[in-house]
């Protein structure tokens, strides 16, 4: 399984340069500290990736000898990838932390490791759902020029729940997290890409004829940060849709899970229920199997689907997608990028700090 997951691929339709376009931006080649910092950053966050695995599988009654068989094959596949680029970076040609994720998930495939999060991404979903009854009674209380602040704050805050970023995995380890203490505790603006008054400007405009999310981990994140903002996308006319991993990795959200939350969602939220009976919110699987996404390689039907639908929004949410890669992708559409850096390593590259947070608004360029 390399950059796809999914076999029948297609560049995304709304890359204004495809043939231009670099997924990931940072040469590990060309950066000799920046490329031993990601391999040590790999190498330590991978014992805790089979630590949640181990856990995983204790719960579907897997024989333990089996499992030990499985996270100690799994060790030595990705441990001596990375044992090869500490030797030489260019081993197997060009190095980024894209195709470091790619091996990271062969590794795990080869080894039977399938969904090492499933779990963890069950019990934080579980949790997230019991908050968003009332969240959603806040939002839908607020006047419209607050509710629109709150939903980003929400997208923002959701998205500090990273088990792939070692930062933030520490604190659910710790179960240090508090969803609403989050949110009262963002980095005051402006931030360190601050379009948030651009944004709320085009809201003012008319809407947009349809957008395409690409959403990122499962719980808090999609639960209380995206679909809420989805929602208001949805009343405010535009079609949406929801786009998620085809294949696990670390605990973003799948494309299968993102169907069951909504459908549990719908049965007590209208908006939901409505937008989805009407068609007007559809859920496509990306082709994906990484928490960073290579635009080029995105499946064909969520490229069909962007096109069928007319999609003049594209979001990006989370550090992976919207900052590791894409941070610099143009689209010939409106674009909204959002992420958390919960990395120390990438809040450096950006002259950012840890916690501080990504909001960047690129207008469709002049036809």
């Amino acid at each position: 399984m390399d950059a796809s997951a999914s076999t029948d691929t297609a560049v995304f339709p709304r890359l204004a340069d495809p043939e231009g376009y670099r997924p990931c931006e940072w040469d590990l080649i060309e950066n000799a500290e920046r490329c031993a910092y990601w391999l040590d950053l790999f190498r330590r966050h991978f014992p805790t990736l089979l630590e949640a695995y181990r856990k995983e599988a204790d719960d579907r009654g897997e024989d333990a000898e089996q499992v030990e068989r499985a996270i100690g094959e799994a060790l030595d596949r990705f441990n001596g990838y990375l044992d090869i680029l500490g030797q030489d970076p260019a081993a197997f040609g060009s190095l980024d932390i894209l195709k470091i994720c790619y091996a990271r998930e062969r590794a795990l495939r080869a080894a039977g490791i399938d969904d090492a999060y499933r779990l963890a991404k069950h019990t934080d979903t579980e949790h997230a759902l019991a908050l968003l009854p009332d969240l959603l009674q806040q939002l839908d209380a607020m006047p419209e020029a607050e509710r629109r602040v709150a939903i980003i704050q929400g997208v923002f805050t959701g998205n500090i729940y990273d088990l792939g970023a070692t930062e933030t995995a520490a604190m659910f380890t710790d179960q240090r997290v508090d969803f609403h203490a989050v949110r009262a505790k963002l980095r005051p603006r402006p931030w360190r890409f601050d379009a948030l008054d651009q944004w709320l400007e085009r809201l003012d405009g008319p809407p947009h004829q349809a957008a395409v999310l690409f959403v990122d981990n499962a719980g808090p994140d999609v639960t209380l940060g995206m679909l809420p903002f989805a929602r208001e996308l949805l009343k405010r006319g535009t079609e949406v849709i929801l786009t998620a991993n085809t294949y696990p990795s670390l605990n973003d959200v799948t494309h299968d899970e993102l169907g069951e939350l909504v459908a549990r969602i719908a049965a007590f939220d209208p908006v939901l229920r409505d937008a989805r009976a009407a068609g007007r919110l559809t859920l496509v699987a990306s082709g994906n199997n990484a928490p960073l996404i290579d635009l080029t390689r995105v499946s064909s039907e969520l490229a069909e689907a962007v096109e069928a639908a007319g999609v003049d929004l594209v979001v990006l949410e989370g550090m992976g997608r919207a900052v590791e890669t894409n941070l610099s992708a143009r689209m010939t559409c409106d674009t909204l990028k959002l992420a958390m850096l919960k990395d120390t390593g990438v809040a450096e590259a950006l002259d950012a700090e840890v916690f501080d947070l990504v909001m960047k608004f690129e207008p469709a360029p002049p036809q």
